[in-house]
């Protein structure tokens, strides 16, 4: 008898620790911090990188991870969104807490987004943003996917109605060996060439030329800084 109780007090010990261990794990994942989101209804355009919910890695600023959750960039606003496990509820999250999204199988591929300081044109300080990774080797290639609103006018049945539409303005940031940045608002063989230092601006000229390399497109300038730089 007392044998039989032994072994079923150790079977109690053991299912307790398991299910202390499963409790464990969900309370030692990093917590997301931010507050509730409301999307904009009032303006015509995508706000978003991309309009359906992707699921989605964190590493966050203290190094830590968080896995699969469902998120969204917006171009707008430059911020992630999450939608939490009920469904309906959306929270804009703390972007100082972020360092990294992963968005996982995104048409076809994995897509990172990091946050970084820089100046960009018409700032007057450096400043944090989400930017996309299009390529990091000894040059790397970034896309800050900003946008702007511009007013439009939709005449329907003859009659005016005024809208605030979003209209993109991506920044892509070249960074080069050294660490010098450069950024263009327009992709154009002509706008790389003289932006880049005398040094690099002369062997992209010619690597250009000689392969009849075209640079009109993000694809044009990723190959490019991918290959070349």
């Amino acid at each position: 008898m007392k044998r039989l109780f032994l072994f079923f007090l150790f079977l109690c010990l053991g299912s307790a620790l398991c299910a202390q261990s499963t409790n464990l794990d969900s309370i030692f994942e990093p917590k997301l911090r931010g507050e509730i989101y409301q999307v904009q209804k009032a303006v015509k355009g995508n706000q978003f990188y991309s309009n359906e919910w992707i699921t989605s890695n964190i590493r966050m600023s203290s190094g830590e991870m968080v896995f699969n959750k469902q998120l969204k960039y917006s171009i707008l606003l430059d911020e992630i969104i999450w939608l939490k496990p009920n469904g309906f509820e959306q929270v804009k999250l703390e972007k100082h807490f972020i360092d990294q999204v992963y968005f996982k199988n995104y048409k076809g591929k994995d897509v990172c987004f990091k946050r970084i300081l820089a100046k960009l044109p018409l700032m007057l300080d450096s400043a944090e943003f989400f930017v996309e990774v299009l390529v990091e080797k000894s040059a790397s290639l970034y896309v800050y996917r900003t946008a702007r609103i511009e007013g439009t006018v939709n005449n329907v049945n003859g009659i005016d109605s005024y809208m605030d539409k979003i209209v993109p303005d991506p920044n892509y940031i070249v960074v080069l060996p050294d660490s010098q940045r450069i950024v263009l608002k327009k992709i154009s063989k002509r706008s790389l060439i003289n932006s880049l230092p005398e040094k690099y601006s002369n062997a992209v000229k010619e690597i250009v030329q000689q392969n009849h390399l075209p640079v009109h497109t993000e694809s044009d300038l990723t190959k490019l800084v991918g290959f070349i730089l």
